[in-house]
């Protein structure tokens, strides 16, 4: 039986962020091939079939996790640049944010780039999100390279803390303390790479 608050907050239209909710806790419990709209329905307190009232399946429920995760790392680095005293610094700080995004929520992370599990050109919303996300990064290299070598080196950059999260999560290759000093080395590559 679904409780009275359940209820009361389905009917205020919260259903959506009750399914969006659900499915998150249980993608960190379970990963996204454990996870069904079944399960997620049951975890928010809703009928079995509340899921597809927002979501046509269970593609288009990760999709819109995957949304909601590039914007929490957009958002993280935002925070973390604006603190930075110059380029290299606010590089520093949006890697970090980054690290330690990927270390917080590893199952989000993976699923933000499992393109077997979501196609990013069925859900444009995937890939503006992760536009959006990449253009904080894409703004700080502006600022430290010629026009013609920023798109290159915002590349190199996502690639040198992605690879670097994704061994840390995935093969353990380092404890996640070592983030920030990664962070630092990571930007003094791109800072010198820019200058040359």
């Amino acid at each position: 039986m679904v409780s009275e608050k359940v209820r009361s907050t389905y009917h205020h239209g919260d259903a959506r962020n009750a399914l969006l909710k659900a499915a998150g806790e249980l993608l960190e419990q379970a990963g996204a091939a454990g996870l069904s709209l079944r399960q997620v329905a049951e975890r928010a307190g809703l009928s079995r079939q509340a899921p597809y009232n927002h979501f046509a399946d269970k593609s288009a429920l990760l999709a819109e996790l995957i949304v909601h995760g590039f914007d929490q790392l957009r958002r993280a680095m935002e925070s973390s640049e604006r603190d930075g005293t110059n380029a290299q610094d606010r590089l520093r700080l949006a890697g970090l944010a980054y690290i330690r995004f990927a270390q917080s929520s590893p199952a989000l992370f993976r699923l933000m780039f499992a393109s077997e599990l979501v196609d990013p050109a069925s859900h444009p919303q995937v890939q503006a999100g992760q536009g959006a996300a990449l253009a904080v990064v894409t703004g700080i290299v502006a600022a430290m390279a010629d026009t013609a070598d920023a798109a290159d080196l915002t590349l190199a950059a996502w690639a040198l803390v992605h690879g670097y999260a994704v061994l840390c999560n995935e093969a353990g290759l380092e404890a996640p303390d070592r983030g920030e000093e990664r962070a630092a080395l990571f930007a003094r590559i791109i800072a010198a790479a820019a200058a040359s």
